[in-house]
């Protein structure tokens, strides 16, 4: 049940939020049993604070959920797949196969989702796409907006997604799992040489990773040294010029989707000069595990590790 109206701060909100407006800054729990419909104080509640600064209260924890952020969907999954009442055309994990598919991420059927009465939309805080969370408020439904763009925000929306779905003993486990794996990745290729890397998100136009993401966090686990880890974005474009001049040790390439062909661009001018190609080292990629921000970026690191410095 829908108990906090997402207000940010110093805003008016409607008539009927005020109750939920006070829970928000007072933080009292007594207080929201005492916003709840019926008042029933035995209800559990749970509240997080969102990427885009909003409060999300519930009076029990949520178990109608649907996400618009793949990462964040295998991080639902991995606490519990039973809570998810429908998909994206992205959700590709087979135990999820039997669920509506609501199209894309930018533009769901909502008039579907309304009608599976979900209690917890996950949505992107991000302004460019943050349409679809506006459009889940106004219905009335609680959203959870996220940026997903570290390996500490992965960790940050498994604790704050465990406590909106009652799952907080499952969420720090699987937190603890999380960093023993990338510990374990980390302790093979410590002492060894870093190869110089250039990770491919897209190639026409070229497009990379920058600092500080968790690509840029996944090499630097493996062993690697990513190749722009100078850029001023954190998705770069880049040039092949650019690429050349900087002469890789090897590639890592990211396929967009299950049975996507090879990358026949690397055979075309300026790839094709690459030490990395040359050589043979290049590595194409599951998309889905490599550029997804969620619990399996422990295995990613682990494949790049392998790939990199072979095995220990």
């Amino acid at each position: 049940m829908y108990t906090a109206h997402q207000a940010t701060p110093g805003a008016t909100a409607p008539p009927n939020y005020r109750c939920a407006r006070w829970i928000a800054v007072l933080l009292a729990p007594a207080l929201l049993t005492a916003c709840t419909p019926d008042g029933n104080p035995d209800m559990p509640a749970v509240s997080v604070t969102d990427d885009a600064g909003y409060t999300v209260a519930l009076t029990a924890p949520a178990g109608r959920v649907f996400s618009v952020i793949p990462s964040l969907t295998e991080s639902i999954t991995a606490l519990d797949p039973g809570v998810l009442v429908a998909r994206t055309r992205f959700d590709r994990a087979p135990e999820l196969a039997h669920l509506p598919s609501l199209g894309g991420t930018i533009q769901p059927n909502l008039e579907a989702l309304a009608g599976l009465e979900p209690d917890l939309v996950i949505a992107w805080a991000d302004a460019s796409q943050r349409a679809v969370g506006e459009r889940v408020d106004a219905l009335g439904i609680p959203v959870y907006r996220a940026v997903v763009q570290t390996i500490d925000d992965v960790r940050s929306h498994l604790r704050r997604l465990g406590t909106l779905l009652g799952r907080e003993e499952r969420a720090a486990a699987l937190v603890d799992s999380l960093d023993l794996a990338l510990e374990g990745v980390a302790a093979t290729v410590r002492g060894r040489e870093r190869v110089d890397v250039y990770y491919s998100v897209w190639h026409d136009p070229p497009q990379t990773t920058g600092p500080g993401t968790f690509i840029d966090q996944v090499i630097e686990h493996a062993g690697g040294r990513n190749i722009f880890s100078d850029a001023t974005r954190s998705w770069p474009r880049v040039s092949i010029e650019a690429i050349m001049r900087r002469d890789p040790d090897a590639l890592v390439i990211a396929r967009h989707a299950p049975g996507a062909p090879g990358a026949p661009w690397l055979e075309g001018p300026g790839w094709r000069e690459l030490r990395a190609v040359r050589n043979g080292r290049y590595l194409l990629v599951d998309g889905d595990l490599f550029n997804r921000p969620g619990p399996q970026v422990a295995e990613a690191a682990r494949r790049m590790a392998h790939f990199l410095h072979g095995p220990r």
